[in-house]
């Protein structure tokens, strides 16, 4: 944005810390055709998320590499309230979807969060770097 179009006033620390208004998108799967609706998540949702692929050793969870897109899935997707369909539970159970309605649902639900891919395929690169702890 260039210094012309911005807004002539800065953010104060009240508007800055307003409570969140969650972003909502409805998406169609592309196998199932089934439509679904996922949320935005605050930061503290999301650096959670993050932090559930690391262990205390600072090292990578090998298994919550691999079912991470399952769990930003779990997160995400919403009914027409707003109220979270899936739990932790169901992480599992997604693993039996069609792989092009996951790969789609979660690239999907990465975009909406603000996660970029590239920063998905640093961790799983610095995975095989780092020791893991499974």
């Amino acid at each position: 944005m260039s210094e012309t179009t911005r807004p002539s006033t800065l953010a104060s620390a009240e508007q800055l810390f307003a409570p969140i208004k969650r972003r909502y998108q409805k998406l169609t799967l592309p196998v199932s055709g089934l439509q679904v609706r996922i949320q935005s998540l605050n930061e503290r949702e999301l650096s959670t998320y993050q932090a559930m692929t690391l262990a205390k050793t600072g090292s990578f969870k090998l298994s919550k590499l691999e079912d991470a897109n399952r769990r930003l899935i779990v997160l995400c997707l919403v009914d027409d309230a707003g109220n979270r369909i899936l739990n932790g539970s169901h992480v599992a159970k997604l693993e039996e979807w069609d792989s092009a309605d996951t790969a789609y649902l979660s690239g999907e639900c990465s975009t909406h969060v603000g996660l970029r891919a590239d920063e998905i395929e640093g961790l799983v690169k610095n995975s095989s770097k780092t020791s893991v702890a499974d």
